[in-house]
């Protein structure tokens, strides 16, 4: 720890986001997790499709890069990253029930307001 804070300076992304950052990377990874579960259920397995998401992912983490300098040259306090980063959780958790649901672990109470074609696929592939 002590050789990143000496890469980038006095900056310390904890200060800016809190722990709500970890939280973030939490969902990501268990949304990458479950996707790749998903997909080995499905038999969908494909490289393609799995670099086009991690880039995605990628992304994810560049755009909370960009929020970490809006927070700072606005000098917010934080509140822009921890937008971002609830948005990000919201986002990350829709796809890791959605995921679930492919899998065929159907949480009833949440994929009842989810898109029909994207929930449920799990338990109509064991019929």
């Amino acid at each position: 720890m002590e050789q990143m804070t000496t890469f980038t300076g006095s900056f310390d992304i904890m200060m800016v986001v809190g722990n709500v950052w970890y939280v973030a990377l939490g969902f990501i990874l268990f949304d990458i997790i479950t996707g790749l579960l998903a997909a080995a259920t499905e038999k969908k397995l494909n490289s393609s499709i799995n670099y086009v998401g991690m880039i995605k992912k990628v992304g994810l983490f560049v755009a909370l890069a960009f929020l970490v300098f809006m927070d700072a040259f606005v000098s917010a306090d934080g509140y822009i990253v921890k937008l971002g980063v609830g948005l990000i959780v919201a986002y990350e958790g829709m796809s890791i029930v959605e995921n679930f649901s492919r899998i065929g672990i159907d949480i009833k109470f949440l994929t009842k307001y989810f898109d029909r074609e994207k929930v449920g696929k799990g338990k109509e592939e064991g019929k």
